[in-house]
């Protein structure tokens, strides 16, 4: 074999292109199609527990340009209940993951810890004789009561502190008195964890053109304990749903 006829090294400039395409087309699909994301936080437990690994699927509403938020192509919108993940409205580099309570033109309220849309009370059901889902959060479960909330078709987990604090005021971002409008082209969000969650309660509504799409299970998901130096699977959330 003569020497033109040689493979190209692995560091040469053809490999070194078609190593640029696979990286760009990774980065395009995570951006536009489907990514994971770490949950760091305890805002929406115990729906989403602090280690799980989600999966967000970018397609759910629209198909949006790479690296952009303009969309090609939209299908839908987020709904009442979905959970998405979105671009914070206050640092737009963090991305958060809470729950869509308010859609545009609805009308929000909060009273002794009732979520009121449109006048209508979303009634919830008291859960704690089965408490069982509470014993791997990190968030004080022996402080917690536990719910199940009806939003709209839609029971999901809710757990409140038996004694509600009063870090997140509405006094910012709510009126005194009366409630909030979801401003148009917007969402009204909250997280499941509802005295330990910096939301639209405190900050205000999230632009449309900020969502990056909606959380539909968990990949896989791992804790820590303070006594103990090994991590541990959480197996039985290994591809669990989430709504």
């Amino acid at each position: 074999m003569s020497e033109s006829q040689q493979k190209p090294g692995f560091w040469s400039s053809e490999n070194l292109r078609q190593l640029g395409i696979l990286v760009a087309l990774i980065f395009c699909f995570r951006w536009s199609v489907a990514s994971p994301y770490h949950v760091p936080t305890a805002s929406m437990e115990p729906t989403i527990k602090v280690g799980d690994r989600l999966l967000a699927f970018k397609l759910s509403y629209e198909l949006k340009i790479p690296f952009t938020d303009t969309a090609v192509f939209s299908w839908g919108k987020p709904q009442r209940g979905d959970i998405i993940v979105f671009r914070y409205p206050k640092d737009p580099d963090i991305d958060y993951v809470k729950r869509v309570v308010g859609l545009p033109g609805d009308r929000i309220r909060v009273d002794n810890n009732i979520l009121y849309i449109n006048d209508v009370a979303q009634t919830r059901e008291d859960y704690n004789f089965d408490r069982t889902i509470l014993t791997d959060i990190q968030d004080n479960p022996d402080i917690k009561s536990l719910y199940r909330e009806k939003l709209g078709d839609l029971d999901h987990w809710v757990i409140q502190d038996r004694v509600t604090s009063s870090l997140y005021s509405f006094t910012q971002k709510f009126p005194d008195k009366g409630d909030y409008v979801v401003p148009s082209d917007s969402l009204f969000v909250m997280g499941d964890n509802r005295d330990n969650s910096t939301d639209s309660r405190s900050w205000g509504q999230v632009p449309l053109s900020y969502v990056r799409g909606k959380a539909l299970f968990v990949l896989w998901s791992m804790y820590g304990r303070e006594d103990e130096f090994w991590p541990h699977m959480r197996w039985n959330r290994f591809g669990h749903p989430l709504k």
